[in-house]
């Protein structure tokens, strides 16, 4: 027989063959082994007939007989008492029935099985798993309870901010159709213009279509159609622009635009107007009437400005605080520690700010007057021309010192601190400034030769009734579907409460996205400070109170809720909002 033949004979077996055949049967008879265990209850006919007892224990499975757990607690015991030689060691060291595992393995005795008796919480009840786990989990229950309950609010706040885009969700549809019938369309822009109530409305149609169309409506000037003026600080540069190269053009818009400001700012005086925004290349300014807010001034906010926009100012003599720089607060105090009357909110801070600079320089007190400081000056240049030194040194060093301090003033341009806030006669002699200051407007680029936007949500002469751009759409998110509706343009602090207070009244929950102008965010910090501080001092300089604003501006287009809401002078209503949700089960709205 040859070598093929033999390795290829089905009677021959490699070792391994043979192994796992061996390995086979050891499993085999250790699965019968385990299945088949000789009972006692088996019945004796099985014994008779002399069959193997291969059969399935089913008494076993109903309960009658368990199987043999190898890891139970009594094998371990038994495995103790082996070790032990026969010492009696039957308390098991790990008691399932109670939670004192720990306190025996470590040999602490447990309180609670020593002292029965005692009805007081022993320390091993107070520090068991299960008790732990559980006050663990009332806490973080609790925590959550108080925390809804602080940030849940019946009302929305109020955010000065402009705002370029506002997105709505929902799990119900909106009352909103982009092909609004006539009554509709015609409704929305009757109830807008005449600022009426179109909830109550018995002659105007009160669908929830119109008064949405309604709430999207605002006035704006100048309105160029191929142009988009809101936002101003767009990237799209074009250099191709006739406007800034024809000064006819220039000049007409110039003189649209001065009627229009001067009628809107006129409005604003008689308190016909609650508030209305200038928006400029490089600033924003706020104006609102007196009794917005709780302050009985007229008052205005500018952000960002820069240094040289602020020494133009002082060179005007309009007087203007910081609101949001660091150490605005220390001055006032300072000030009050001194005895003097206590400031109103109209004082120059770049003159504080250039007194601290030097103050921190020259180890100088902060309540020297300018006069000191003048003599302080001259004196230390006659004590270096006394040391020899040459004229042309001391200029360069009075010059460096300059530069020093205009470096420290400029450090705050073009950010949230360099905001101004000008309230009473100065806010009259910044229209003034406005009216007549050529750097608002752009001589070359996108916006050269276009007056700053004007926005109002109340009419004024040359202003043009516009409406945002509304688009709806379905958005399909975590496994749900939501309804959107999209708001593009420049949307004012009322329209936001007007909308939400629309779809509050569908019963229907919503969250919104806002999309702020990051410009005009200082303006809600710095009208929470501004309130705040107004309503401390508001005994000792006689202010108004809120009620007397709210009769002044009953005729400002705003409906009674909303003005009392934007009349209010308790500062924890004015917040920046990024987002807003609203419950409609608790009907209250969380923000953030």
């Amino acid at each position: 027989m040859s070598a093929n033949d033999i390795q290829n004979s089905p009677t021959w077996k490699k070792p391994n063959e043979v192994m796992q055949l061996h390995r086979l049967k050891m499993k085999k008879r250790a699965l019968q082994n385990r299945m088949c265990q000789p009972s006692q209850s088996c019945p004796a006919s099985t014994k008779a007939y002399g069959k193997p007892n291969n059969s399935f224990n089913l008494s076993r499975i109903l309960g009658s007989e368990k199987r043999k757990n190898p890891f139970s607690k009594n094998s371990l015991e038994k495995d103790d008492k082996v070790f032990c030689n026969g010492t009696d060691t039957s308390a098991s060291l790990l008691d399932e029935s109670t939670d004192s595992t720990l306190f025996k393995i470590l040999g602490i005795p447990d309180n609670k099985q020593t002292q029965p008796e005692q009805p007081i919480q022993t320390d091993a009840t107070l520090a068991s798993f299960t008790n732990i786990l559980n006050n663990l989990i009332k806490k973080d229950n609790a925590e959550e309870i108080i925390q809804d309950a602080v940030e849940g609010k019946h009302y929305v706040p109020i955010d000065w901010s402009l705002k370029s885009r506002i997105r709505l969700m929902s799990p119900n549809a909106f009352a909103w159709n982009q092909k609004l019938k006539a009554s509709e369309e015609a409704s929305g822009i009757t109830g807008f213009v005449r600022c009426l109530d179109t909830s109550n409305s018995s002659t105007l149609d009160t669908s929830h279509h119109a008064r949405f169309h309604q709430n999207c409506l605002y006035w704006q000037h100048p309105s160029l159609p191929w142009m988009n003026l809101f936002p101003r600080t767009s990237g799209r540069v074009s250099n191709k622009n006739f406007i800034a190269a024809n000064d006819e053009i220039k000049n007409a818009l110039h003189q649209e635009w001065t009627e229009s400001f001067r009628s809107l700012f006129q409005l604003l005086r008689v308190r016909q107007c609650p508030y209305f925004y200038v928006c400029a290349n490089t600033f924003t300014c706020l104006f609102r009437a007196a009794g917005i807010g709780g302050i009985a001034e007229t008052c205005a906010f500018v952000a960002p400005t820069t240094r040289g926009f602020r020494q133009t100012l002082k060179q005007e003599e309009i007087e203007f605080t910081m609101p949001l720089k660091k150490q605005e607060g220390k001055r006032k105090s300072d000030a009050k520690d001194d005895g003097d009357a206590p400031k109103n909110s109209s004082t120059d801070s770049c003159y504080d700010t250039m007194d601290n600079d030097n103050a921190d320089r020259n180890t100088k007190s902060d309540n020297l007057n300018d006069e000191d400081e003048d003599d302080d000056d001259m004196e230390s240049d006659e004590w270096l021309q006394s040391l020899g030194v040459a004229a042309d040194e001391i200029k360069k060093i009075n010059n460096s010192q300059i530069r020093l301090n205009q470096v420290a003033e400029s450090s705050v341009d073009s950010s949230a601190e360099s905001m101004i806030c000008v309230q009473g006669v100065d806010a009259q002699a910044l229209f003034n400034f406005l009216l007549n200051c050529k750097s608002s407007i752009a001589v070359t680029g996108t916006f050269g030769g276009i007056p700053p936007t004007l926005l109002s949500p109340t009419s004024f002469q040359g202003g043009t009734l516009k409406c945002l751009k509304v688009r709806e759409s379905m958005v399909h998110s975590e496994g749900g579907k939501y309804f959107s509706v999209e708001l593009k343009g420049p949307i004012l602090p009322t329209t936001v409460h007007s909308l939400c207070s629309l779809l509050q009244s569908n019963s229907n929950p919503f969250s919104g996205t806002f999309a702020n102008s990051q410009h005009t965010v200082a303006f809600s910090k710095a009208a929470r400070l501004t309130t705040d501080d107004e309503k401390c001092k508001e005994n000792a300089s006689g202010k108004a109170p809120s009620v007397f604003g709210r009769e002044n501006l009953s005729d400002c287009g705003l409906n009674a809720n909303l003005l009392e809401h934007f009349c209010s002078s308790d500062p924890s209503v004015v917040e920046t909002i990024d987002s807003l949700k609203y419950c409609s089960d608790k009907k209250t709205y969380m923000w953030s």
